[in-house]
């Protein structure tokens, strides 16, 4: 008692001033005014609000109990409020903003949220955060309140020094890239590996089986959409597109899959397309048929190759037109530029998957599981020339002179992105041909008529992969007209602004 009364008589010189400001490591933009301190980043808006002061003046204090300290009818009042889209993380803290650090060690506060009741008293050298990893939903907003005292502790040493401090708020926005909005709707192994599990967001293990999240030892490969019912749906290009999955690239980082949700509109495709000296012939004569050539050379029909590298349909769908004289528009035109601008060129891989001869069909026949023809798809061992159309075995998996991958922005779904569509009970047990049975009632791809595939098969040099109604299946390349439906990764900073992946209110983008 005797300290508190000396240090009354001298007069302390004290005063914390707790001035509203802002400090923001992430968001790294601030725009300040006079009395209200808004920092707006993407579709992200903080906004300070004086309340009953703008500072909390402590001048010619003396030290006191925390009876006292709380009891004082001083208190600084400020709100933040989200204005934006997206949820918020954020710390408040009060921060020194003077020389005199010892200071803190003898500073007390206490604080209340919303006038939910005030905290216990903090030192502040030993707790500095009002708030630590708050979150502040959009929309909503949240009012704190803070009286602050010299503890009874303090003595002479303090006598004739000012220490001042401010109000800090870090703000760290809910991340809304597309890739991490995804992956946070994952749906656990024991809900997932459920025999009438009804669909969503799953983890793949590098052994291409359903990733079990108790078990140590795995990694997950890639995220895939499994399942009859998925919330995938997305606009791009002003369409609708489907979400397959987040998979790592070459380098580790992770880009989402898109699948146009219907084929193209066969209206758009020109019958020949000329690029590199060769005329290709699209889609035959017939405008109206609605299914195109994989790869045909209308001048020489000896060379129906299966590389994906030099197919007409892979210039047709990565080229704004041809190089003709005449205006054949590729299916690049018709996206448009802020789409474009989403679009990642990515490695495709191009190993062919294996086959059998089907007697009964006069054509071989897709007999591998989703977890093999992911694995074949990415086989870079190329065949020697002496193996041919019909020689062909699992040792190999590109053709003579074929390349084993491919680096560009649009191609085809694998057998394996039909594959892992299924619930995941299916993947290792089942052939993609026998799809047609009770594996495609739980694909969300909803393929309803026959399409190419990205990948080759083994049993022919010049055969690609096509999928049919219910079941994949293999046709010879340079005769056979399918429908197309385009594939494409989006670049890693794409994100999503609004939406949920329903139909009714679809995955949003923006870059």
């Amino acid at each position: 008692m005797s300290n508190r009364k000396k240090l009354i008589i001298m007069v302390i010189t004290f005063s914390l001033i707790l001035i509203i400001s802002s400090s923001y490591a992430l968001l790294r933009s601030t725009k300040v005014s006079e009395n209200n301190y808004s920092i707006t980043i993407g579709d992200l808006k903080v906004i300070f609000k004086d309340g009953q002061t703008e500072k909390l003046n402590l001048t010619n204090i003396y030290p006191m109990t925390d009876e006292e300290g709380m009891a004082q009818e001083d208190v600084l009042s400020f709100t933040i409020e989200n204005t934006g889209t997206v949820g918020s993380y954020y710390d408040i803290s009060i921060e020194e903003t003077s020389t005199s650090p010892e200071f803190k060690s003898v500073i007390k506060y206490i604080s209340n949220k919303d006038n939910d009741g005030y905290t216990e008293p903090k030192i502040l050298s030993e707790d500095k955060y009002i708030e630590f990893e708050g979150f502040l939903e959009s929309g909503a907003t949240r009012t704190y309140k803070v009286k602050a005292w010299l503890a009874e502790e303090a003595d002479n040493t303090y006598m004739g020094k000012t220490f001042k401090a401010k109000i800090s708020l870090n703000a760290y926005q809910e991340s809304n890239y597309a890739k991490d909005v995804i992956k946070a709707k994952l749906v656990k192994y024991e809900e997932s590996s459920k025999e009438d599990f009804t669909g969503g967001l799953v983890a793949v293990n590098k052994d291409g089986e359903l990733y079990n999240e108790t078990d140590e030892t795995e990694e997950i490969r890639e995220y895939r959409y499994s399942g009859p019912n998925v919330n995938n749906y997305v606009t791009f290009n002003d369409e609708n597109w489907r979400i397959i999955g987040v998979f790592k690239d070459e380098d580790g980082n992770e880009n989402i899959k898109l699948v146009r949700g219907d084929f193209i509109d066969n209206s758009i495709i020109p019958v020949n397309y000329t690029k590199n000296l060769k005329n290709y012939n699209l889609k035959g004569n017939d405008k109206s048929d609605g299914v195109n050539y994989y790869n045909y050379d209308t001048v020489n029909t000896t060379l129906p190759s299966n590389d994906w590298t030099t197919a007409g349909l892979q210039y047709y769908l990565n080229t704004e037109k041809d190089d003709s004289e005449t205006e054949n528009y590729g299916y690049l035109h018709y996206i448009n530029e802020d789409s474009k601008k989403m679009i990642k060129k990515s490695t495709y891989y191009l190993g062919n998957i294996s086959t059998i001869d089907n007697p009964e069909r006069n054509e071989p026949d897709v007999m591998v599981k989703a977890n093999e023809a992911y694995v074949q798809e990415r086989g870079n061992v190329l065949c020697d020339s002496s193996v041919t159309g019909g020689s062909h075995n699992k040792n190999c998996n590109v053709w003579s002179t074929n390349k084993a991958s491919w680096n560009g922005e649009i191609a085809l779904l694998y057998p394996s992105d039909y594959g892992y569509s299924v619930n995941s009970n299916f993947w290792t047990n089942t052939t993609l041909y026998n799809y047609k049975q009770e594996a495609n009632k739980t694909s969300w791809l909803e393929i309803y008529k026959a399409m190419w595939l990205l990948s080759p098969i083994s049993a022919n040099n010049y055969s690609g992969t096509i999928c049919e109604v219910l079941n994949v299946n293999d046709v010879i390349v340079s005769n056979k007209l399918y429908y197309v439906l385009p594939t494409l990764y989006l670049k890693s900073n794409v994100k999503i602004i609004s939406g949920d992946g329903t139909i009714n209110n679809q995955y949003k983008l923006s870059i």
